[in-house]
C-alpha cells in the first residue's frame, strides 16, 4: 500500500501477547525501489513481577505501606494491588506505592501481592 511521504507510521491493529510481530521498509521513488531494510522485531511478553515491601505505618493495624519497585525490560501501563487474592487498588505507572486502610486483625496471616500490568497482559 502507498503511503505517500510518510516518515512514521503507526500500525493500525492491535497486538497479542506471546506473539512475534517483524517489519521492515521499502523506499519508493519514481526511479524503482530500494532494498528492503532489515527486520525489526516485537515481542509483547508479560512484564515480570517487581519486588514487594510493606511496612505498618501505625499502632492500630491499618494504614499499610506497600511499596514495590518497577519490573526492568518491559513498558508497564498500571499496577494492582491484592489483598488476599482480592484486588484492592490499580493505580497508573507513576506509582509506585499504595497505603492500605483495611483494619487488620492480630494474629492473622495476610497477603498482599501487587501485579504489573503491560499492554501484553
Amino acid at each position: 500500500a502507498s503511503l505517500g511521504s510518510v516518515t512514521s507510521y503507526n500500525h493500525p491493529t492491535t497486538l497479542q501477547r506471546d506473539t512475534e510481530y517483524t517489519y521492515s521498509v521499502v523506499a519508493m521513488s519514481c526511479a524503482g525501489d530500494s532494498t528492503q531494510t532489515a527486520a525489526a522485531s516485537i515481542s509483547l511478553d508479560p512484564p515480570s513481577s517487581p519486588n514487594v515491601t510493606l511496612s505498618q505505618t501505625d499502632i492500630s493495624c491499618s494504614n499499610t505501606l506497600i511499596s514495590w519497585s518497577t519490573p526492568s525490560g518491559r513498558f508497564i501501563n498500571s499496577y494492582s494491588v491484592y489483598l488476599n487474592s482480592e484486588s484492592i487498588y490499580t493505580g497508573p505507572n507513576t506509582t509506585n506505592q499504595y497505603t492500605d486502610n483495611t483494619q487488620l486483625n492480630i494474629s492473622t496471616v495476610y497477603e498482599y501481592s501487587v501485579v504489573a500490568v503491560s499492554c501484553a497482559g
